[in-house]
């Protein structure tokens, strides 16, 4: 029951956001059907115009603008589903490497402890390198040395990979772990930058602009000669039901934008910050220290 609060609370919220945005285009549009109507009704000079169209060019135009709200909304979806999948990968493929670490790194190396933090460091810093932002907070726990290279690199996820990989090679080269452990941690560590180019790619492969103007200029043009066919027969009754298909046709366009950058901040974006915070404590949770 609580889930459904919360569900109903977010659509409730996000629709509440939708409708924000859509409200200037919806006020011009009323302001247009309002005076097409008054023209249809009390100016004698447009009713011998005679501007109203048949109602196929509408339905001609409804059915390739649902073809294209089809295609933009499952090409958004996929970019959300494919960027979700990858997530999960970041999800198993460190809670394998801590499980990995903890079973074949020896109790009383540095490195156990050092390459745990800075798993975790690389995790937080993947969630901040996709939204474009610095984080700080888990560089505390590092080696001095190791900070000043990650503070100084330009690209801190790849840096902190590097680090990860050196030091496994400094205990492979004391003799403390054979050649098959030191191959199984580092084809772990090679596995979250796959996962991290993903994301990028991800994040990096924006939808056309022309495509998205294209739709939207299809949708405005779509609402506006519809009251043409419709005014004969239902009148002032053409302005809300303009409005109701502006609304639901940008709504998917809108849900389409949002969706397709799932690693901001936006109502239906992945919870990068819960899921980070998640994989930090399952780590904790796995690796133990003298």
């Amino acid at each position: 029951m609580k889930l459904d609060k919360e569900s109903l609370k977010l659509a409730l919220v996000f629709k509440g956001a939708i409708v924000k945005r859509l409200l200037p285009g919806m006020a011009v549009l009323t302001t247009i059907t309002l005076f097409l109507i008054y023209l249809h009704n009390h100016n004698e000079e447009y009713q011998k115009l005679n501007m109203t169209i048949s109602g196929a060019l509408p339905g001609y135009m409804g059915a390739a603008l649902g073809l294209l709200l089809v295609f933009r909304n499952s090409t958004a979806y996929d970019k959300w589903w494919e960027a979700r999948k990858e997530i999960g990968a970041l999800v198993n493929t460190s809670r394998n490497l801590a499980i990995t670490l903890n079973g074949l790194l020896p109790f009383n190396t540095p490195e156990r402890k050092e390459v745990t933090n800075l798993l975790i460091s690389f995790v937080f810093h993947l969630k901040s390198h996709l939204r474009n932002e610095t984080e700080k907070i888990t560089l505390d726990v590092l080696l001095p040395e190791d900070r000043l290279l990650i503070e100084n690199a330009k690209h801190k996820p790849v840096v902190l990979a590097n680090i990860m990989t050196n030091k496994i090679e400094n205990v492979w080269k004391r003799n403390l772990i054979s050649d098959i452990q030191q191959s199984l941690l580092i084809e772990k560590i090679h596995a979250l930058i796959d996962i991290l180019g993903k994301c990028e790619r991800i994040k990096n492969t924006p939808i056309p602009m022309a495509y998205m103007y294209l739709l939207k200029f299809l949708i405005n043009l779509y609402v506006i000669i519809l009251p043409f066919s419709l005014v004969n027969d239902i009148g002032w009754l053409c302005i809300p039901l303009v409005i109701l298909l502006y609304y639901i046709l940008m709504s998917i366009v809108i849900t389409a934008e949002e969706i397709e950058e799932p690693f901001g901040y936006d109502l239906n974006d992945l919870e990068m910050d819960k899921i980070a915070l998640n994989i930090k404590n399952n780590i904790d949770e796995i690796v133990t220290h003298d």
